[in-house]
């Protein structure tokens, strides 16, 4: 026969194997919440950069596109915006009134980019700049400046 407080011992061991303890559960609880705390700012941090990333190779994109209509026509194509599209990649023609290359500028979803042409400003000749925005992004831009011959990044407002 087993006294009162083994079979006390052999309850407890019952109910403690029946699940977890409520410390237990709170460190369980207070771990995911550490792991979710750290996981969140990197998150925001990678998609920031995947967004900039992706405005930079759009804007790249249409710089070698203006190029390529510049080679084929020796002349530079009219000023366009290629707006922003929320449903996926969008693509944009280049022309001058009397050459066209259809299509040939693609952006990505939540890119927009304007191409300004500029007469008689880089020495007397004529010059163009490239700007590129991404709605997810407010207050910053990327742009090339051909007279200058660089990228930059912008506010978002504009080439400088």
């Amino acid at each position: 026969s087993l006294s009162h407080k083994e079979k006390d011992d052999r309850e407890r061991e019952e109910k403690m194997k029946k699940g977890f303890t409520l410390i237990e559960l709170l460190v369980v609880i207070s771990i995911l919440a550490l792991i979710v705390a750290i996981s969140i700012p990197l998150y925001a941090k990678y998609t920031n950069k995947a967004f900039r990333s992706t405005v930079i190779s759009d804007v790249r994109n249409t710089v070698n596109a203006v190029e390529s209509f510049i080679t084929d026509f020796t002349t530079l194509p009219n000023p366009t915006t290629c707006p922003s599209s929320g449903f996926g990649p969008y693509t944009c023609a280049l022309t001058d009134g009397t050459n066209t290359l259809p299509g040939i500028i693609n952006v990505s979803k939540g890119v927009s980019i304007s191409y300004q042409k500029a007469t008689g400003v880089c020495g007397g000749a004529d010059t163009y700049k490239v700007h590129g925005i991404h709605q997810k992004l407010p207050g910053w831009g990327f742009c090339f400046d051909a007279c200058l011959g660089r990228y930059v990044e912008t506010d978002g407002t504009g080439c400088p």
